[in-house]
């Protein structure tokens, strides 16, 4: 059994952009990416409504948010988070060289910042059976092969189609009891980490869940903070790690 060992230094500017779920002709997260001079740049996945990276039709579409991100990697080490509304992102990395893509698999992404570990992900972990068997697919070889396969055949015709018709549904902002959730997430973690490591994170830091919250929580004799990060789409804000954890 492996003991947490950190891949990843937050600095004290550190900012995470999570759940922008941008769409074409949305000036405000372009806007936002422009301003930010942070040495450090978290994007914690769902920065885009629609992106799958292996895709020329998908790449095209998001042209103007990758050409942005790329803008601001080159004075800023940006970490891009996949979601589940932006993945196959290590394909794009011969347009976004500098970008470190963090891909499901390595998720949750174990951080530290001063001397504390921090648990980093999208935030669509520990969920039910049905959803973590779609999204291993969808992420998977075969799964995005088999969605380069349909976007050449179609030429692009399929993913336009699928992608006017999920920028059209609604984003919805959290509905539910937060300190309930907090604690549950807080649990499901737990949960993951003792099995594999023996031991658990100082704080958790995931979005996904569109949440714009944060609280302590005792966990036998040790204190555990989750964070859950704003949506910027929801309600334009980002997280700033100078406010502390």
């Amino acid at each position: 059994m492996r003991g947490l060992e950190a891949t990843l230094e937050l600095s004290e500017d550190a900012v995470f952009v999570a759940d922008s779920h941008w769409r074409a002709n949305d000036e405000e997260l372009l806007v936002c990416l422009d301003s930010l001079q942070s040495s450090q740049v978290l994007l914690m996945g769902d920065i885009a409504q629609m992106l799958v990276g292996n895709l020329a039709t998908s790449r095209e579409s998001n042209k103007a948010l990758l050409e942005r991100i790329k803008k601001l990697s080159e004075h800023s080490c940006v970490y891009w988070f996949e979601g589940n509304h932006d993945f196959g992102l290590e394909a794009l990395t011969h347009n976004l060289p500098k970008v470190k893509f963090i891909p499901r698999t390595h998720q949750p992404l174990i951080a530290s910042f001063q001397g504390k570990i921090v648990s980093l992900a999208h935030g669509d972990l520990f969920l039910n059976k049905r959803y973590r068997i779609y999204i291993s697919v969808l992420n998977s070889r075969f799964g995005l092969g088999v969605l380069r396969g349909v976007d050449w055949l179609s030429r692009g015709w399929v993913y336009r189609t699928l992608q006017t018709s999920i920028d059209s549904k609604h984003i919805r902002a959290f509905k539910g009891e937060y300190e309930g959730f907090c604690m549950r997430r807080i649990e499901s973690y737990k949960k993951y980490f003792l099995r594999r490591y023996n031991t658990t994170p100082q704080a958790i830091i995931e979005g996904h869940f569109h949440l714009g919250h944060s609280m302590k929580a005792e966990q036998e004799g040790r204190e555990i903070l989750y964070v859950g990060l704003p949506s910027f789409y929801v309600d334009g804000r980002i997280f700033r790690l100078e406010c502390g954890i």
